[in-house]
């Protein structure tokens, strides 16, 4: 009994202190695992046998052990059962019966969507829409909160549907009106695969040119539970780690509930005492394990319950008929309205939808009308539709003049500056030997510069003659902005031009170095950017021994640092030649 006590004892305690041992153990052999993982438990009833056996009065030291470990299981048994019954009530609880309506659910007038466990902004989704579609609802109020908000603190936003007849004003576009076909089984089965991309942006062309020609959606004043003919209630929460509980239910105005389905899970304590090891697993790797006290996984309904899914499987709406055509006609109008010089707020809004289809995914064929959306000024609110058409790596030549022209429009806000100038950037050498005059503006232009900083390395382009005027400016500019956060763009543009330029920009070689040696320097916030700047001065033509270093560096690392930049310096050049070949 010492030894095991012993043994058990040295292997609970490494398996508790050092859990990740557990998980090693089962990918050796599976073997070490096990033991690491009963351990605990083990010598757990042995330290309890042992107690008891000390004030047992047997003489007979088997009988004295077996009566022990017989009591001890006993006790195991009886210590857990009042948290397991209280456990098991909960569970009761929470579990109710099914209803699932004979035909679909007809919803009319005011619905409530209550997702008072979604942490999301109330917005008008597929969901919302969905329902709105149907033949006689009237509007659609969505009500949200965070898990742990007090009631006082939900957010409610409410839309309806009208039409364009009474108010011809530009409207609300949903969110992602789209993803109903991932999410409603009917479509999915049906346009899965290598049609589901093109599904989703056929539904919201669809709805693109809908709320364009005859329908607005508004938004109004929302409506309260108890003034709501139907209510949906969308539940997904975990009350702790072992609680689950996922629930959508539709009741009427006299509150009958007319259909629900959930799935609940709840891991109750086990009748019989053991301590037991869990492992979380995330990104592939394992991302926790600890042991605690042994719990039984009790569950109700379906594992896979999709809470969206299985509502629109339960009412009655108009189902998207995911039509490629729709796509085809939304670009035509877009087309049109591009082409009238009196197309109204509402037609060019339709430009905009066009290019919100798009996911990386644009074909050369779709570049000069892309282009002609992104330089319409009339076009405005592009920012998130344009940063999915193209990566900042992968950005065609066709966009050089189109972008350029986007920067210099005054309703372009800095983000969207800062993106465009960033994929401008990474254009191949000598996209902008003949520049626009919107290029040539962003170039002398220190209010639009600053928010489009990366674009100035292509002033080498131009060549020094034309190039090193404008970086001298942008240079004197950039030292006046006080933040880093709000100088470094424009530093690292000036300093990428500078670059490029090599051996011909070797005037302004004096000046950097003066700014390098400022402390704190204007032109770095950090060691590796210093680097970068001796880069830039080899390239310039600097010698490497004449590199500007701090006073307080060492003449070794001065070496080393004088070392690294020429072999990136030679990296370099023999990449030029190898380009140019």
């Amino acid at each position: 009994m010492k030894y095991a006590l012993w043994i058990t004892g040295f292997l609970a305690c490494l398996a508790v202190v050092f859990p990740e041992f557990v998980v090693l153990g089962y990918f050796f052999l599976i073997v070490p695992g096990v033991i690491l993982t009963i351990a605990p438990t083990v010598f757990v009833y042995l330290a309890g046998t042992a107690a008891v056996r000390r004030v047992l009065p047997i003489a007979s030291p088997l009988k004295a052990t077996a009566v022990s470990f017989c009591l001890v299981l006993a006790l195991g048994w009886i210590v857990m059962q009042p948290f397991r019954s209280s456990a098991l009530k909960t569970y009761a609880k929470e579990c109710q019966p099914d209803i699932v309506a004979d035909l679909p659910i007809e919803l009319r007038g005011h619905v409530r969507i209550e997702a008072t466990d979604s942490r999301k902004a109330p917005d008008c989704d597929y969901l919302c829409l969905s329902v709105l579609d149907s033949a006689r609802v009237e509007s659609v109020t969505i009500v949200t909160a965070g898990r742990r908000s007090r009631p006082q603190q939900q957010q409610s936003a409410a839309y309806t549907l009208e039409s364009a007849e009474a108010n011809p004003t530009p409207g609300l576009f949903p969110s992602e009106p789209g993803q109903i076909v991932r999410e409603f089984r009917p479509l999915t089965q049906t346009f899965g695969g290598s049609k589901l991309l093109t599904s989703i942006k056929a539904v919201e062309a669809d709805w693109a040119v809908r709320l364009a020609d005859r329908s607005r959606l508004r938004k109004i004043d929302p409506v309260a539970a108890d003034a709501a003919d139907w209510v949906i209630r969308i539940d997904r929460r975990s009350s702790d780690s072992h609680s689950t509980i996922r629930r959508v239910t539709i009741c009427d105005s006299a509150g009958q509930v007319r259909f629900r389905k959930s799935y609940i899970e709840r891991r109750v304590p086990a009748a019989m005492f053991f301590v037991g090891f869990k492992a979380n697993f995330g990104g592939g790797t394992l991302s926790g394990a600890s042991f605690s006290v042994g719990r039984q996984r009790w569950h109700a309904g379906e594992r896979s319950l999709h809470l969206q899914s299985e509502l629109l499987s339960a009412i009655r709406f108009r189902v998207p008929e995911c039509d490629p055509r729709s796509i085809t006609r939304l670009r035509g109008l877009a087309v049109q309205a591009l082409n009238d010089p009196e197309a109204s707020e509402v037609q060019l809004d339709l430009a905009r939808r066009y290019l919100g289809l798009f996911y990386f995914d644009a074909t050369e064929q779709d570049h000069e009308l892309i282009a002609e959306i992104v330089s319409d000024p009339r076009v405005r609110n592009i920012d998130d539709q344009l940063m999915n058409v193209f990566s900042k790596k992968k950005t065609p030549t066709a966009m050089r003049n189109a972008y350029a022209e986007r920067i210099t429009m005054d309703h372009t806000s800095a983000e969207l500056r800062r993106w465009l100038a960033e994929s401008m950037a990474g254009l191949p050498v000598d996209t902008f030997a003949i520049p626009t005059a919107a290029h040539y503006r962003i170039w002398n232009s220190p209010e639009l510069y600053r928010d489009a900083g990366a674009f100035l390395c292509r002033t080498a382009d131009l060549g020094a003659t034309q190039a090193l005027p404008v970086l001298r400016a942008a240079l004197d500019a950039a030292i006046t902005i006080p933040t880093w956060s709000e100088r470094r763009p424009l530093i690292e543009g000036i300093r990428e031009a500078f670059v490029q330029l090599g051996p011909s920009a070797f005037s302004e070689a004096s000046r950097v170095s003066e700014l390098f040696l400022l402390r704190p320097s204007p032109l770095m916030n950090n060691a590796r950017q210093a680097d970068q700047w001796r880069f830039a001065l080899a390239r310039m033509g600097v010698d490497v021994s004449d590199l500007p270093f701090f006073p307080n560096q060492s003449t070794s690392a001065a070496q080393r640092i004088s070392q690294k930049v020429a072999q990136k310096l030679r990296r370099y050049e023999q990449d030029l030649v190898a380009k140019s070949e």
